[in-house]
């Protein structure tokens, strides 16, 4: 389905880029991850296996870096952008603003710069893909900071698809996903809402890894936003 094709996946060391770095793979792509971390990026990368599969240190907040990594990867047909910062979750009248901030320099302002400076590398009929969160739709106490950036995330991707079209530029709003062993109090918290969703579960990576490469394989598809929730936002 995405034979000669060559995706770049920023996130793409773990998670729900690392499924779709994947599933990319598996349907016949060239795949470059990208991350911060090479050690993570290495393991991925080792996950994957392939010679169609090469990882690139990436920082996303770093406008030189961003340039430079574009100049190396060269001409490309569709960027997914998977990247997720640590999400302050205070509650607003006790946030802090210096992680508030950074948050925000990470998934919002990353995702900006990562999209304003891969626009001249990619080829006619490519494509970018966002990624947001269901905290843009139905917030939950201690989210105003990240109902606030994946709101801007969505709206980011309309604008954008306006002034740069004929480049398909979407957005994937993902819900509660699953992290095995939970990594953190917060994936804790969200296991425990599991029996709250209509589908009694959390999502797992690879579902989510699908909305990615059906927005990246839709050609009259641009300033979409899918929702994949498990019904969270019903």
């Amino acid at each position: 389905m995405l034979t000669n094709r060559k995706i770049i996946v920023v996130g793409g060391s773990s998670g729900i880029g690392l499924a779709v770095a994947r599933k990319a793979s598996e349907s016949g792509a060239e795949v470059v991850i990208a991350s911060r971390t090479a050690e993570k990026l290495e393991s991925a990368a080792a996950q994957l296996g392939g010679r169609r599969v090469r990882a690139q240190v990436l920082d996303a907040t770093d406008e030189c870096s961003t340039t430079a990594f574009f100049r190396r990867v060269g001409p490309f047909d569709d960027l997914v952008i998977s990247i997720k910062p640590s999400l302050p979750s205070d509650r607003f009248l006790e946030s802090d603003m210096v992680a508030v901030g950074a948050a925000f320099d990470t998934k919002f302002w990353g995702q900006y710069r990562l999209a304003k400076h891969a626009t001249s590398h990619i080829r006619p009929g490519g494509s970018i893909t966002f990624t947001s969160g269901v905290a843009s739709r139905r917030t939950y106490p201690g989210c105003s900071a990240i109902s606030a950036m994946n709101a801007a995330v969505e709206a980011l991707c309309k604008s954008v698809a306006v002034e740069i079209a004929p480049i398909r530029v979407n957005c994937v709003c993902p819900g509660f996903v699953d992290t095995e062993p939970p990594s953190s109090s917060r994936a804790l918290h969200v296991r425990a809402m599991a029996p709250n969703l209509p589908l009694d579960r959390l999502g797992i990576a690879m579902e989510i890894a699908d909305a990615y490469l059906y927005l990246i394989a839709s050609p009259y598809s641009t300033g979409t936003v899918v929702v994949v929730d498990g019904g969270a936002t019903c």
